[in-house]
């Protein structure tokens, strides 16, 4: 069954939802979708119903259950690259399960958010997380932050926090032998890496700066890989559907 995001306070069962001129023409236009054909909503906090098309893309609920929670909730706190990279990250972290994301100008960042320009590219980018989270059946909605480096090391508040600095020399199993978290940080640079100063800022605040082995990862690349082991050992990834 096709998936689509739907904010809304509650689903009900029995119920015949009015759904937006924009779903409707993705619906009816776009993908062709019939009457009575069954098409699943999610609300982006665990709230899922099973539904079926009626006439002109109405859609009357059948079945309404939530999703299981997160094993360990994510938190990528991002140092801000080039536009088309954090697109790429935003994309691939929500199909990974990153269940909330934190951008961050940093010392070495290459990317800028222009005065004037921000909301608009907040837009762009929380439309590509809804549009991953569909496709790929995450019906927790990641959240999206924009904020200073201070500000993100006070935010994340987790059990386990890393740290991916180049000029770590500390292996991850040894990091995370003794974890057992339910929830998970993790600080990425931008293109141009963490300073010195971010690291030694990053670890008074709790972050166990750790190594990804003998080759260096791009930004784009050191998060997904990074969120990718957390969800093997402590998240969903190991458990099937």
């Amino acid at each position: 069954m096709r998936c689509f995001y739907y904010p809304v306070q509650a689903f009900v069962p029995g119920e015949s939802l009015e759904l937006s001129a924009e779903l409707k023409r993705h619906i009816l236009t776009v993908l062709r979708l019939k009457d009575g054909q069954p098409i699943v909503l999610f609300d982006g906090c665990g709230q899922v119903a099973n539904c079926r098309l009626g006439g002109d893309g109405v859609a009357a609920v059948e079945q309404v259950y939530q999703a299981p929670t997160p094993r360990c909730e994510l938190t990528l706190i991002q140092g801000l690259p080039k536009g088309e990279k954090l697109e790429l990250i935003l994309q691939k972290g929500t199909e990974l399960g990153v269940n909330r994301f934190i951008l961050v100008p940093m010392e070495r960042s290459v990317g800028s958010l222009k005065e004037g320009r921000q909301d608009k590219k907040i837009q762009r980018w929380e439309k590509i997380i809804q549009e991953a989270a569909r496709q790929c059946r995450q019906f927790y909605l990641p959240t999206l932050d924009v904020c200073s480096y201070d500000d993100a090391l006070r935010r994340a508040d987790a059990d386990l926090r890393l740290l991916l600095w180049e000029d770590s020399s500390a292996p991850l199993d040894q990091v995370i032998s003794k974890a057992s978290p339910r929830s998970a940080a993790v600080i990425v640079g931008p293109e141009g890496g963490i300073s010195e100063a971010e690291g030694a800022q990053a670890v008074r605040s709790g972050y166990s700066s750790v190594s990804m082995g003998p080759r260096i990862l791009r930004t784009e690349t050191a998060g997904l890989a990074m969120i990718s082991v957390l969800q093997y050992i402590f998240g969903d990834m190991a458990l099937g559907h």
